[in-house]
C-alpha cells in the first residue's frame, strides 16, 4: 500500500512539473507588429508569442501579454522595474543605443531593416537619393537613431503601427518607408497588394536580433530559464516549426 501511495505522489509531482503549475508569470508588453506579435480577435498571436508560449513547456515561466501600454511607456517601465516586477518586452530590436539599458534574455528571430518605396520611377538604390525626402517610420522604432546617423532629417514617425505606415505609403503621404523586411512584406500582403509593386531598396545596417528583453533588475534565474528554454527549442527543431508555420 505504501508503495502504491509513493508511486501516486511521484506521478503527481511529475505532472505538476510538466504542467509548470508553480512557475512564475511574466507580463510581456508587446507592440502591434505582426507577424512578430500582435492581437487578432483580442487574442495575442504572432511568432514571438508562439515561441514564448512554447518555451513554457521547456522550463520557462508562464507569460501573459499586454498590447495596451504605449511603446515608450513600456520601455520606461522596464528600465524602472525592481527584481519583483516580472515584466518583459517583445519584439525588441537589439541596437547599440539600447544595449546597456536592458537585459537581452533571448533572441527570437533575426530581421533586416530596409528602405521600401511605392510609385517611384525606380527603386531606391542609395541613401543619398532620399536625403531630402520624407521617410515614414513607426513611432518609437529602433531604426530611427540609425536613420538619423545616416543623415536623414525628414523622418515621419507619426504612424502608430506598421499597418498605418503602409497605409500612408499607399496613399502617397510619402514614397519611402523604413522597416523590418518581415513586417513590411507581411503587412503589404495583408493589404492585398501585389508584391511586385513594393519596391525593395537597400539594406540599412547589419541584420538585427529581435529579442525578448527585460530591465537590468530582472531576476537572473528567471532570465536563464527563458534563455535555456529558447535554446533548447532552437536545438530540437521546435523553433523552426514555428518559423515554417508563419513563412
Amino acid at each position: 500500500m505504501k508503495k502504491v501511495i509513493f508511486a501516486i505522489l511521484i506521478s503527481m509531482a511529475q505532472l505538476l512539473f510538466t504542467t509548470n503549475i508553480f512557475a512564475k508569470t511574466v507580463t510581456v508588453y508587446g507592440l502591434e507588429a505582426m507577424p512578430f506579435c500582435g492581437t487578432v480577435d483580442n487574442q495575442a498571436t504572432g511568432i514571438a508569442v508562439e515561441i514564448l508560449n512554447e518555451a513554457t513547456k521547456y522550463g520557462a515561466p508562464n507569460f501573459v501579454f499586454n498590447f495596451n501600454i504605449p511603446w515608450k511607456r513600456a520601455q520606461y517601465t522596464l528600465e524602472k522595474a525592481t527584481p519583483n516586477d516580472l515584466v518583459a518586452i517583445i519584439p525588441f530590436s537589439r541596437t547599440e543605443a539600447r544595449e546597456e539599458k536592458f537585459k537581452w534574455v533571448a533572441e527570437l528571430i533575426k530581421t533586416q531593416y530596409r528602405l521600401y518605396s511605392y510609385g517611384r520611377i525606380s527603386p531606391i538604390k542609395s541613401i543619398d537619393e532620399i536625403k531630402d525626402k520624407k521617410v515614414g517610420v513607426v513611432f518609437g522604432h529602433a531604426i530611427i537613431p540609425v536613420l538619423e546617423k545616416l543623415g536623414l532629417e525628414k523622418i515621419d514617425s507619426g504612424a502608430e503601427s506598421a499597418d498605418k505606415n503602409i497605409t500612408k505609403l499607399i496613399h502617397k503621404r510619402f514614397d519611402t518607408i523604413a522597416d523590418s523586411d518581415i513586417i513590411c512584406l507581411y503587412t503589404w500582403k495583408k493589404f492585398g497588394k501585389d508584391k511586385n509593386d513594393l519596391q525593395v531598396g537597400p539594406a540599412i545596417d547589419d541584420p538585427t536580433s529581435v529579442c525578448i528583453a527585460t530591465g537590468l533588475n530582472f531576476p537572473d534565474d528567471t532570465a536563464k530559464n527563458i534563455s535555456d528554454a529558447v535554446d533548447l527549442m532552437r536545438k530540437n527543431g521546435s523553433l523552426q516549426k514555428i518559423f515554417d508555420k508563419w513563412f
